[in-house]
């Protein structure tokens, strides 16, 4: 991916009508009085360190109580967003999250290397929390891959004042509202719980509408306020049929997050294969077979990519709703050839989609 050492470029052109590990790590970005990162496996080692930051910790808590979280949570303290998240953009997270309110001072006495010392936790103006958020989701918008994700509590005056909370971000398409909890302090709880019980499942193989969050109550919110919330492509925890369950699971854009994570999914797999054919290989030589390696590498990541239900199936053939087109020698520039650089590849897929919703319509005779 970008910010890493790598010879493989993969773009990713999103036509609308119509191996990989790290899928599902948070990121907590934390204001901070230096610049640093640190991961966590667990919640009791994020406890010795941020234990005086309840805001952290509930997301901690609540990323870690899944059964399927991921297998790090990431604390980045920053002194400018953008400026971290470019920094630590290799670290592996997917998903990334600003903690409002708070400070992390850095011990005295604390050599800064990482070790795991207690961090003292001040309280800070948040007159510019929502601008660090905004920078961070408009930071992955620019990247166009992995997601900011805002937790809100969900109360009558927040629902009320959705559109305008959203204006602040436009329709990114990157940014996901989870809307749960009556305080901040539960919101955080909730927007952990959804990412640690959805991003770490296979990619394509789940949509993050009817998802169950382990430690989250389903909001009380009448139908209507929840319709205003989905109006703005902003989702809730609710209870349907008995079951407790996400309402949708959208990004502010409307695009649906299965559909984005399964793009990224296929971006970081071809980035990951093709360094790997490159990196194991004595020598891919520029002719075809050379080219023949390379096209079966994407080939088969796409196949891959079907079977997990990121890409669409074709009915008559049963095979994946994808083509892989490269180019020979003789139709590549002499530059490139020069310069031992293939930029003649491309392919294209169907995403698979979903079925939300079901309408059925039935008769009956007397």
């Amino acid at each position: 991916m970008s910010n890493t050492l790598s010879d493989i470029t993969v773009k990713l052109n999103v036509e609308t009508p119509s191996v990989p590990v790290n899928m599902g790590n948070l990121a907590l970005f934390v204001k901070g009085d230096k610049q640093n990162v640190e991961g966590f496996n667990s919640y009791e080692d994020l406890q010795k360190v941020y234990g005086s930051n309840d805001l952290v910790k509930q997301v901690a808590n609540g990323y870690f109580s899944q059964d399927d979280h991921g297998n790090k949570l990431f604390v980045i303290t920053y002194t400018d967003v953008a400026t971290a998240a470019t920094a630590y953009y290799g670290e592996g997270w997917e998903f990334a999250t600003v903690i409002p309110g708070v400070k992390v001072v850095t011990p005295s006495g604390s050599t800064g290397d990482g070790e795991s010392k207690e961090k003292e936790t001040v309280t800070v103006d948040t007159t510019n929390d929502l601008a660090d958020t905004v920078a961070l989701s408009n930071f992955i918008d620019g990247k166009k891959e992995r997601f900011a994700i805002v937790g809100v509590p969900a109360t009558a005056e927040n629902v009320e004042k959705i559109a305008d909370t959203k204006k602040a971000f436009g329709n990114s398409p990157r940014t996901i509202f989870f809307v749960s909890g009556t305080n901040q302090a539960e919101a955080e709880y909730g927007i952990g719980g959804l990412v640690g019980a959805v991003g770490n499942e296979t990619v394509g193989s789940v949509t993050w509408k009817f998802r169950k969050i382990g430690g989250v109550k389903p909001v009380d919110l009448t139908v209507t306020q929840i319709q205003k919330l989905h109006e703005n492509n902003v989702f809730t925890y609710v209870t349907k049929a008995g079951l407790d369950q996400t309402s949708e699971g959208k990004t502010l854009s409307g695009e649906f997050i299965d559909a984005l994570h399964g793009d990224d999914w296929v971006k970081a797999s071809l980035e990951t294969e093709l360094q790997r054919l490159l990196s194991n290989s004595s020598k891919i030589t520029f002719d075809a077979a050379g080219i023949a390696q390379i096209d079966a590498t994407v080939t088969a990541v796409l196949t891959t990519a079907t079977n997990n239900g990121i890409i669409s199936v074709n009915p008559e053939t049963n095979a994946g709703e994808f083509t892989v087109t490269t180019a020979s020698r003789a139709q590549s520039s002499e530059e490139d050839i020069a310069q031992r650089n293939y930029t003649g590849l491309k392919f294209s897929y169907t995403r698979s989609g979903a079925i939300h919703t079901v309408k059925v319509n039935g008769q009956i005779n007397i």
